[in-house]
């Protein structure tokens, strides 16, 4: 890979990283806005239960309402990453990254799996998919 393609690379993934830590500001703070700044507007989020493997899958409006309850019901909602592995290929991305989730003073660990897609310039998630 030449100087060049690998600087584009580096600068792709701090965006992809960037867009990612957007999502877990706007989780801390229930934010709307920097929500959408983060997620493509058709995006889906996700769940896949560990207990019974079964999934439950959100538009972006019902998760947004998901954590609005978890703020109301918990107070603090923060979540944490660690070791993101982030793949990029043309205009897309993925980023696999554990987490952990705290929700008042309870603790949940988990992994996240974002889709990510360059929209007019700019890293948007696609979908989020996690288990817990």
């Amino acid at each position: 890979m030449s100087q060049s393609a690998a600087a584009v690379a580096s600068n792709d993934e701090k965006l992809v990283l960037d867009t990612v830590s957007t999502y877990l500001q706007a989780l801390h703070k229930a934010d709307k806005g920097l929500f959408r700044k983060a997620f493509e507007e058709t995006a889906n989020v996700s769940h896949c239960s560990i207990a019974d493997e079964k999934m439950t899958v959100l538009t972006l409006p019902k998760f947004l309402e998901l954590v609005d309850s978890l703020h109301k019901d918990h107070g603090r909602v923060e979540e944490f990453h660690t070791n993101p592995v982030v793949t990029i290929t043309g205009p897309v991305a993925s980023v696999h990254v554990p987490f952990a989730l705290k929700l008042g003073s309870s603790e949940f660990n988990g992994t996240d799996v974002f889709a990510l897609a360059r929209v007019g310039g700019t890293w948007k998630i696609t979908s989020k998919l996690y288990s817990m």
